[in-house]
């Protein structure tokens, strides 16, 4: 096969360490690149984002190589490039993972001018895909006349066009996405007011003609404008969020299910644990975005009269938590984000190195519960909309809304299990949220999700006694060789495999449900306190004494979702527990291990997601290993 001299194509070729390498023959665009199975081409790594990268058409018809904002981005000869113009072989790495493009197929099969990874005698017979584009794809242009291939070795063109995939900023508010130069601009001058996004009493948002020296814009009245807006929704954009690639983050939860309290509670600790033990910083990127969390904070952990009752205000359905914007001739209401700059210390081992990787901004988005009920998504509420960005999404199982553990836990003065209490079908949220997201993403029926579903069961301290588990304070470890300390991973694996049982036990219904959406679904208990409320007597409401808050496992969700983006380290195998396990044997089908213990003939069922970690079979107390996904399909 060769390129056509008429349409544009190109090949790309992907190099596993351990299997055999794949050759795809594109030639409709734009082309999704990524670890999604809704992707055109779909790299099953942990190293590639959702959605990678995009090989797209510039307009004068050549081929280029976009990255979407990848956590481990796209590399060049150990430099990390956005845009790359196809016009010879290119060799790149995409995370862990070499990816070679070029336009004709015989380039890719010439000897490699850089070493690879193992020996080519050790790759197997290439595959060849025709690659199928998913979902709506534009025509395929006429390619403009090419010049001859340049000779292996040549530095690579970094291109500077706008291409069909890519746009270097997206809104935290609206989610749109767009080019930096169409960046508005807020008038500061007093008599400059009336937008017709945002209403009669805001400053005007204006394409700037004018700069400053420093580079600011300058209004209609002469005045130094630094604050920039998004060109659709003009609500304003911190501007290191515009200079740092973000990460955004759902919390949903059932109305009253400790959301508020979780957020605060993970946000001060945050505060805290990433400085101190892994030379991450987390700061505020915007006080103006964070006033509310920081209230919050504030009440709970910064408290002059900790020994007097206390409660975080409900989530309301409108209010201060929400903007209101004129869009398309309707009033929007859109959640107000918070933002949290993430980058790593200066005394990091390796500053220099990651400096660029990890410097994120980092979006959250908290709703009230009732949002996520059926039935209240609507286009002038498009609240709950970020779940379709969002890298990961923690979802907040309140046991004490749950009749049947309420029915486990006797004895307890907590009066969130007092008799009367609200009780609700939390299910029933969870399957409200995947269906949005389903309806909105073009989502197929029988396909999971890319995305990470945390499933986060609140209010450890009440029903801690449910799990057959011993939890320390802390699941890290200080690791001399990273001068930081490193997340144990084998253990919160095993915490979620036991909290997965205890939960199939009591309510199945969840397991089932998130499983069915996503690939990766990790359970993690916590206590966003670390004891139970007090009632009011004088309010007839439930409250808390500052002075009583210790937060338990509160920032370890948020440390898992970090881990997976290559910011925080694992603990070294070598440096798990010494246990005695026992000789198992094990079939897989479909997404399931089933996994035969000794002296038991029904089978364990275990998501694949395990596969490679250590587990305590529940129940049983036996330990056994299972092996890596790829040593359980040779």
């Amino acid at each position: 096969m060769s390129a056509s001299d008429s349409s544009p194509v190109c090949f790309l070729k992907i190099l596993y360490t351990e299997r055999a390498p794949e050759l795809y023959r594109v030639e409709e665009f734009p082309c999704r690149v990524g670890r999604s199975p809704d992707c055109d081409i779909t790299i099953s790594e942990p190293s590639i984002s959702t959605l990678h990268a995009v090989l797209a058409l510039t307009p004068r018809g050549g081929i280029q190589i976009e990255d979407q904002w990848s956590t481990n981005g796209i590399y060049l000869e150990r430099r990390r490039v956005t845009q790359i113009a196809v016009d010879h072989k290119l060799e790149l790495v995409f995370g862990r993972v070499q990816v070679h493009v070029a336009l004709r197929e015989e380039d890719l099969s010439r000897r490699s001018a850089v070493p690879a990874a193992r020996p080519a005698a050790a790759v197997p017979a290439t595959t060849v895909h025709q690659v199928e584009i998913k979902g709506p794809a534009a025509t395929p242009k006429r390619a403009a006349p090419r010049r001859a291939p340049r000779e292996e070795g040549a530095s690579a063109t970094v291109s500077r066009s706008p291409g069909s995939g890519r746009r270097g900023i997206v809104c935290p508010h609206c989610w749109h996405r767009f080019d930096v130069e169409e960046f508005l601009f807020i008038a500061r001058h007093q008599s400059l007011v009336g937008d017709p996004v945002l209403g009669a009493d805001a400053q005007q948002r204006f394409l700037p003609s004018r700069f400053t020296p420093e580079g600011n814009a300058v209004d209609a009245a002469g005045m130094s404008c630094p604050d920039m807006a998004c060109p659709r929704c003009h609500l304003r954009i911190p501007q290191a969020a515009s200079e740092m690639p973000p990460l955004f983050l759902s919390i949903v939860g059932a109305t009253a299910s400790g959301k508020s309290y979780f957020l605060t509670s993970m946000t001060w600790d945050l505060r805290n644990t990433l400085s101190r033990n892994f030379a991450i910083n987390f700061t505020d990127t915007d006080a103006v975005n964070n006033q509310i969390v920081n209230d919050f904070e504030e009440t709970i952990f910064l408290n002059s009269a900790s020994d007097e009752l206390v409660a975080l205000r409900k989530t309301e359905l409108q209010g201060e938590l929400y903007n209101q914007v004129l869009l398309d001739s309707m009033l929007i209401n859109l959640p107000k984000p918070f933002m949290f700059t993430v980058t790593p210390s200066e005394h990091h081992p390796d500053y220099e190195g990651v400096r660029e990787r990890m410097s994120r901004t980092l979006v959250l988005y908290d709703n009230a519960g009732e949002h996520f009920e059926p039935g209240m998504d609507s286009v002038d509420n498009p609240t709950t909309q970020h779940l379709l960005h969002s890298d990961t999404i923690f979802f907040l199982f309140d046991p004490t809304k749950d009749v049947r553990f309420r029915s486990r836990l006797t004895g307890s003065d907590d009066p969130q299990l007092a008799d009367g209490a609200k009780v609700q079908r939390q299910e029933i949220i969870l399957t409200e949220m995947i269906n949005r997201i389903k309806k909105y993403s073009g989502m197929r029926s029988g396909t999971k999700t890319a995305k990470t579903l945390i499933i986060v069961v609140s209010k450890f301290d009440v029903w801690q006694e449910l799990l057959d588990e011993e939890l320390p304070p802390e699941p890290w470890e200080w690791e001399p060789k990273f001068n930081t300390c490193v997340l144990d991973i084998h253990l919160l694996r095993n915490v979620s495999f036991q909290l997965r049982h205890l939960l199939e036990s009591i309510c199945p219904e969840v397991v089932a449900t998130a499983e069915s959406f996503a690939g990766e679904v990790l359970y993690v208990p916590n206590s966003a306190l670390g004891h139970s409320p007090e009632l009011n007597g004088e309010t007839a409401m439930i409250g808390i004494r500052p002075r009583d808050v210790h937060p338990f496992w509160v920032s370890v969700p948020m440390l898992y979702f970090f881990y997976e983006r290559g910011f925080i380290p694992a603990l070294p195998r070598s440096r798990r527990p010494s246990r005695e396990t026992v000789a198992i044997e094990y079939k897989i089908s479909g997404d399931v291990a089933f996994v035969k213990l000794p002296g038991h003939e029904k089978p364990l069922q275990v998501p694949l997601s395990y596969m490679g970690y250590r587990l305590r079979c529940p129940g049983t107390g036996l330990w056994f290993d299972l092996p890596s996904r790829r040593q359980g399909r040779r």
